[in-house]
C-alpha cells in the first residue's frame, strides 16, 4: 500500500500545468521598474530570475554596437538638453518613417559617454523618472560583461537575446551627417563580435530581427563563417494585411520593401514566396510561410496583440513545433494601457498564456513573469494532502 502511494504521489507531482517551461525574457531588463537598457535594469532582471536579457542594438559613428532601442537616441536619455550636441539634431528617413532627433550613427562612442539615460514612459512609469541621468549607454560588450559578473556572483548563467535594429538602413540607405553613407553590417559585426566572445563564455544567445535577409544569411552563411552557436527568431509584426506601407511600415519586412543588393540573392532563390506583390507578415503564418521559416529560424517572435486577438490563434505551439519553431511573444506589460481588457492583471494574461504552451515571453516586469511561471507551471505538489 505505501509503494502504490508513493508511486502515486510521483505521478502527481511530475504533471506540469504547462505543456512546456516558458523562457523569461527581460525586455530591454526590467525595463518596468527602470529605464530600458540600463544596468540596473538589466541586473535586477537577472537578479529577478530572468532567463535571458535583452539588448537592442544599434552602432555609433566609429562602429561600435551599443543597447538601445532606436538609433534615435532622444526618447530615452538626455541628449536633447546637452548644448553641446544642439547642432546634431536632424530628420532622417528610417524604414520609410521620416524621424527626427539625435542618431547613434552621428556620434563617436567617447561622445556618447556624455549622455545619460532616461525613462522613456515617463507619463505611464513616472515613478522611474527618479532614475533619470543616472545611467549611461552600454556597448553591447558591456551587457556581455554584465551577464559574465552576475554568473561569478550568483552561479547562474543568463543568456542574451540580441536584436539587429534597422539592418537595411545602416548597410545600404543611412546616411551621416555629412551625407556619407553609413554602410555597416551590423548582422556581420555581431557575430564577428559574438565569435570572440564564445570562445571563452557559453552563455547561449538567441538573435532576432524584423528584416529576414539577415537572419537568412546568418543561417545559410553567417553562424558558419564566424563560428557562432546561436538561434535565430523571426520576429513578426502587423499580420492583418490592412496596413501596408506607406500607411505603415509594420506590417512588411522592411528589406523586402527597400529591397537592397544585399536581399537579391534571398529574393532570387525564394522569387514565387517573396516575390509577390503585397508580401506581409500574416504571410509568414500560412503552411507554406511556417515551411519557408522553418528553413533558418528557430522560432518566431509575434506581436501578442494580434496573435492572441482571437479565440484561435494563427498557430498554435503545437503546430509551430511541428515545423521545429518555438513562439516567444513579445511585449507583456502590467499597465492597464498594455493589458487586453479580458485580464485584470498582468499575472492573469500570463497565466494563460503559459497555460497555451507558450515557449517564452518578452516582459518589462521580469519578477511577476517569473513568480507566474512558478505558480503555474511547477509541478504540482500534492503529496502533502495524500493518506499514508
Amino acid at each position: 500500500m505505501r509503494f502504490s502511494c508513493v508511486f502515486l504521489l510521483f505521478s502527481l507531482s511530475s504533471q506540469a500545468a504547462c505543456p512546456a517551461w516558458p523562457l523569461v525574457i527581460a525586455h530591454r531588463g526590467a525595463s518596468g521598474d527602470y529605464p530600458e537598457h540600463s544596468e540596473i535594469a538589466y541586473w535586477q532582471a537577472m537578479l529577478q530570475g530572468a532567463d535571458f536579457i535583452e539588448a537592442d542594438l544599434v552602432p555609433t559613428k566609429d562602429g561600435v554596437l551599443i543597447s538601445r532601442h532606436e538609433n534615435e537616441l532622444s526618447q530615452s536619455t538626455n541628449i536633447a538638453e546637452l548644448s553641446q550636441f544642439a547642432e546634431r539634431k536632424t530628420r532622417k528617413k528610417v524604414d520609410g518613417v521620416m524621424v527626427e532627433g539625435w542618431f547613434s550613427e552621428d556620434f563617436t562612442l567617447a561622445e556618447l559617454r556624455q549622455v545619460k539615460l532616461r525613462e522613456s514612459k515617463p507619463l505611464i512609469r513616472p515613478a522611474n523618472r527618479r532614475y533619470n541621468d543616472q545611467y549611461g549607454i552600454l556597448t553591447l560588450a558591456e551587457v556581455m560583461q554584465l551577464v559574465q559578473r552576475f554568473e561569478q556572483q550568483h552561479g547562474r548563467k543568463v543568456g542574451l537575446y540580441l536584436e539587429t535594429k534597422h539592418p537595411t538602413y545602416f548597410l545600404a540607405e543611412g546616411r551621416l551627417l555629412n551625407g556619407h553613407q553609413i554602410n555597416r553590417n551590423i548582422s556581420a559585426q555581431l557575430l564577428q563580435q559574438l565569435s570572440v566572445w564564445q570562445q571563452t563564455q557559453h552563455n547561449p544567445v538567441y538573435i532576432q530581427s524584423f528584416e529576414i535577409s539577415n537572419l537568412w544569411w546568418m543561417r545559410q552563411q553567417g553562424l558558419q563563417k564566424y563560428q557562432v552557436k546561436a538561434k535565430l527568431v523571426q520576429l513578426i509584426g502587423d499580420i492583418s494585411g490592412t496596413a501596408l506601407y506607406p500607411k505603415s511600415n509594420f506590417a512588411e519586412p522592411w528589406d523586402l520593401v527597400s529591397r537592397p543588393a544585399s536581399t537579391q540573392a534571398l529574393l532570387h532563390q525564394q522569387q514565387d514566396f517573396l516575390g509577390k506583390a503585397g508580401f506581409h507578415y500574416g504571410d509568414l503564418i500560412t503552411p507554406a510561410g511556417l515551411t519557408f521559416l522553418s528553413r533558418y529560424v528557430d522560432g518566431i517572435g509575434p506581436w501578442k496583440e494580434q496573435w492572441f486577438a482571437q479565440d484561435k490563434t494563427p498557430a498554435s505551439p503545437q503546430q509551430l513545433k511541428s515545423y521545429g519553431l518555438q513562439l516567444h511573444p513579445y511585449t507583456f506589460r502590467a499597465e492597464t494601457e498594455f493589458l487586453p481588457t479580458t485580464f485584470a492583471t498582468l499575472k492573469d494574461e500570463l497565466q494563460q498564456r503559459y497555460q497555451q504552451g507558450v515557449d517564452g515571453v518578452f516582459t518589462d516586469f521580469t519578477a511577476i513573469a517569473v513568480k507566474t511561471r512558478t505558480e503555474t507551471c511547477a509541478l504540482k505538489s500534492k503529496a502533502s494532502r495524500l493518506p499514508d
